[in-house]
């Protein structure tokens, strides 16, 4: 990361100190100047925290109590604003004021009334509320474009080379889906968009200079068609919707963190509005909410060359069993019989069709580099498709599920751990309540 934060002293909460006791007590017998280093914590801050062991432990169950004090409410109320207006959800003042009495009662904060004078905080913050969010104007979302590339783009990439500066972005894949638009599902599942068995969700990762990494790939948990598969071309994770997640993102990130920092290597990761951990050698920088159709080098063609590539392998297995006078089979039957492996298969070899150019273009369409456009190699349409038809097939997917949608449950726990408010009846929430 950028140095602005670096000698900031980090609040280390009750759970922290309590994790931290259980950590140091779990290494080997060594000096406190070793364990502190491997904690990630000063010295000093180690010897406090065992100094003061019994305390810690003694009050284990105990919590802050925080009957006065709005910093908690005005936190998960902000939070609940944010994920509503991300959906597009209609807001008002007495809607989000009826919600954050709710949620502070999740919160074990039982005198909080949601009154007019709390609810300022909207203009603290610089919140409007109103009617479902309209597209911004193109006019506006050209002006922050602008003054984004303009000012902070500038000086964002400054100390970072082309070959470690990477865009990342997931897409939604369904494997299934056929070229005349006939998708071999039942049904749509309202939780999570598609079937998650019919859906894959890939991550892309792409450098500035034209540089790919492998796949990160989330389906369904034990498919039996990796039976006996010792390797996958893809770093690949299961998830019940098959939806990338904070986790997920967090623990690949962190795994390309950890192998940069044994290269030495800093990089700049540009992303939209995922949520990812903080980490030592990747500066993860979001690109201005709204502009990421705009911006984002793999929104620009990245992707949609890769599901170009992917389609036409998938266009080419069908017609293979059509023309085999031996099967019967149907285009929707013989669709419905391609495997997570197929599909995973065949997206690593289409993303390994996706040339250099074609990625340093999209860097420039967005106008992240100013340069000349190269010559890149064009996908041409499956014969039997028309080009029309294959753009439709190629945009299928394109509302596609890919991330979790954050619960009121998921806001109440993380400002929760945050403030380490103790419910003020002295008892812990039940966490089995709705």
């Amino acid at each position: 990361l950028s140095g602005k934060g670096k000698g900031k002293r980090k609040t280390l909460f009750a759970d922290e100190k309590r994790h931290l006791l259980e950590s140091y007590d779990s290494l080997p017998k060594t000096s406190q100047r070793d364990a502190a280093q491997k904690l990630g914590i000063p010295q000093p801050t180690l010897s406090k925290i065992l100094k003061d062991r019994e305390s810690i432990k003694q009050n284990e169950g105990d919590r802050k109590r925080m009957r006065s004090g709005k910093t908690p409410k005005v936190k998960v109320a902000l939070k609940w604003i944010r994920n509503a207006r991300e959906r597009n959800a209609p807001l008002s003042g007495p809607l989000v004021m009826q919600k954050a009495e709710e949620l502070a009662v999740a919160l074990g904060v039982i005198d909080f009334k949601a009154s007019t004078g709390w609810f300022e905080f909207k203009n603290e913050r610089g919140l409007f509320l109103g009617k479902c969010m309209e597209k911004p104007k193109t006019q506006t979302l050209g002006h922050v474009t602008s003054e984004w590339l303009e000012n902070e783009w500038i000086e964002m990439r400054h100390d970072f080379a082309e070959e470690d500066i990477w865009n990342a972005d997931e897409s939604g894949i369904y494997f299934r889906a056929l070229p005349d638009g006939t998708l071999t599902f039942k049904s749509d599942n309202k939780k999570g968009g598609k079937k998650s068995k019919e859906r894959i969700t890939a991550l892309f990762i792409c450098s500035m200079a034209g540089k790919k990494k492998d796949l990160f790939i989330i389906g369904s948990q034990n498919p039996r068609c990796f039976k006996n598969v010792r390797h996958l071309p893809v770093r690949y994770a299961a998830n019940a919707s098959a939806w990338m997640t904070g986790y997920l993102f967090g623990e690949w990130l962190k795994d390309w963190d950890r192998k940069l920092g044994q290269e030495k290597r800093k990089i700049l990761l540009l992303v939209d509005n995922c949520t990812a951990h903080v980490t030592k050698d990747v500066a993860l920088r979001f690109l201005p909410k709204n502009t990421t159709s705009i911006l984002q080098p793999c929104d620009q063609g990245i992707i949609r060359t890769a599901k170009a590539y992917f389609r036409k392998q998938m266009a080419r297995t069908v017609l293979h069993h059509i023309d085999d006078e031996n099967n019967k089979a149907t285009a929707v039957e013989i669709a419905r019989k391609i495997s997570l492996l197929d599909a995973i298969l065949m997206l690593a070899n289409a993303w390994s069709d996706v040339d250099a150019s074609t990625i340093r273009n999209c860097w420039k369409k967005g106008g992240l580099v100013i340069a000349p456009m190269e010559e890149a190699i064009v996908v041409e349409p499956p014969r039997e498709l028309n080009a029309h038809e294959f753009e439709e097939w190629m945009d299928i997917d394109d509302n596609a599920f890919v991330m979790q949608p954050v619960s009121d449950e998921d806001i109440v726990t993380e400002i929760r751990d945050q403030f380490d408010v103790k419910p003020e009846n002295n008892a812990e929430a039940d966490s089995d309540d709705d």
